[in-house]
């Protein structure tokens, strides 16, 4: 990942500041958000529409089902918009077996009810994550945020039936005779007693149009929130930016320094009123004493002949019961039919959990350096001492944290991916090192980090020490 790249600021946040700076980026890159969004969804919703013409209403359940389809273009887009570069339509487009093939099956059965979906979705579809890994890296992710996530999934679906009810009152106060109510209640139970039509169905349409591009954002920003707050982005790049002010001249150094301490000013002094004070003696002022009389119409009720008029009509009620009974009725099929799935995963993944184990692949690169054998010396250690004698201090550690991590892929079969950071190898082999090895693993991980993201050169000493500790515990006749 470029953190230098990214076009948001990376600082430590709270989980609503998170949250809000999500819904700015969806503003800010609101053309290549919505364009692929109204590209995908309104196409979809229309073949629904014709299919289940005589049904709207199962055709607006499936839209809601396959939401988290449309999810995943959203996320491709904001993805790279973060770092610059929006994807276009055509881009998206082509590359959509990419974006939706990845846990598209979980998405749609066991996780569709996560209500921390909208955050937890780069784990799969970004980080590439499956099965054990993507649950605990989920686990990770979700230890402060999670709250959050849940939070801004109940707030955004509220906000699209309030956008629902809006956009169908709206219809019944502008048409009409669209509805004869004989109390104001009737009104507000419209949309569930009236049967659903294509005017309902673009309601929701436009509600959810309006509203998903937001809840994706704000997730996604979540997301980075607690990945920048587990690897400490905002330090890794103020080391990244302290390594290049280091290399300019000594000269401007100075400049800088001396305009910043010119730049301090003395404490201000202490108020001699206090701000209520200070606001009462403005509004003794004559400008604010201007006063003025205004009359209102309030509303006094029904008059007596309206009230003795013959009973209400009530026919709602039976209309309003039947409605629910259907929306009953299809969740329970719902709930059924994620049970099945659930289950069919549950055999599955167990009946298939010892042939992952031995179809398991090394990867061939991890943080950008080489892993496989084949690329690395018969002697690490030897080559490692001969880089560190002749000053190449990166080198030679670059060749023994190389070497550290073939062997942890590849003898130990450490399950290490590519949203892994350094702190995770450190954890993960941790299992299958014994303590003397462990502690000379923490050791190189931490000079190698130095002199890669800080560009602090380490004392050769220190490195060749490392070279004559390596065949100790990672030389290839101690695999067991």
């Amino acid at each position: 990942m470029r953190l230098e790249s990214l076009a948001v600021s990376v600082q430590p946040r709270s989980g609503w500041q998170a949250i809000d700076l999500g819904f700015r980026i969806a503003r800010q890159w609101w053309r290549p958000l919505w364009t692929v969004w109204f590209a995908l969804y309104l196409p979809v919703a229309l073949l629904l529409a014709l299919l289940l013409r005589e049904r709207l209403w199962y055709a607006t359940l499936l839209l809601w089902w396959l939401k988290p389809l449309f999810d995943r273009a959203l996320m491709h887009v904001v993805s790279q918009a973060v770092f610059g570069v929006p994807p276009a339509l055509r881009d998206t487009l082509r590359n959509a077996r990419q974006w939706l093939r990845p846990g598209c099956v979980g998405a749609l059965l066991w996780r569709r009810a996560d209500l921390a979906r909208s955050m937890m979705l780069p784990v799969v579809q970004l980080e590439g994550q499956r099965g054990r890994a993507a649950r605990a890296r989920r686990k990770v992710l979700g230890r402060r945020m999670r709250g959050y996530a849940v939070w801004l999934t109940v707030v955004c679906a509220h906000f699209e039936w309030l956008l629902l009810y809006g956009f169908a009152l709206l219809h019944l106060w502008l048409v009409p005779g669209a509805v004869e109510a004989d109390f104001a209640w009737q009104i507000y139970l419209y949309p569930l007693t009236e049967p659903w039509s294509w005017s309902d169905m673009l309601y929701y349409v436009l509600a959810v149009s309006i509203v998903e591009p937001f809840y994706v954002c704000a997730g996604f920003s979540l997301y980075l929130n607690r990945r920048a707050s587990l690897e400490a982005w905002d330090i890794e790049l103020a080391l990244r930016r302290l390594a290049q002010r280091l290399t300019r001249a000594a000269g401007v150094a100075a400049t800088v320094l001396l305009c910043s301490l010119a730049a301090f000013t003395p404490p201000a002094e202490a108020q001699t009123l206090t701000p209520w004070e200070a606001a009462a003696e403005v509004l003794k002022e004559p400008d604010f004493q201007a006063y003025r009389e205004e009359t209102r119409w309030v509303y006094r009720g029904a008059s007596s002949a309206e009230r003795e008029g013959g009973a209400s009509d009530v026919t709602w009620l039976a209309k309003a019961a039947q409605v629910v009974a259907e929306f009953a009725q299809g969740v329970v099929w719902v709930l059924l039919g994620l049970l099945v799935a659930f289950l069919l995963h549950v055999i599955l993944r167990r009946r298939g959990s010892a042939e992952g184990a031995a179809a398991y692949a090394p990867p061939h690169a991890l943080f950008g350096l080489d892993l496989r054998p084949e690329s690395l010396p018969a002697d690490i250690a030897a080559a490692a001492a001969e880089c560190a004698r002749q000053g190449r201090m990166r080198e030679a550690l670059s060749l023994l944290y190389r070497g550290a991590l073939s062997a942890l892929v590849h003898r130990y079969q450490v399950r290490l991916t590519a949203g892994d950071t350094e702190a995770d190898s450190l954890r993960r082999a941790a299992h299958v090192l014994d303590s003397g090895a462990e502690r000379y693993f923490a050791r190189l991980v931490q000079l190698w980090t130095q002199t890669a993201y800080a560009s602090r050169a380490p004392h050769a000493e220190e490195v060749l020490s490392l070279c004559r500790e390596w065949a100790r515990h990672f030389a290839a006749e101690r695999a067991v």
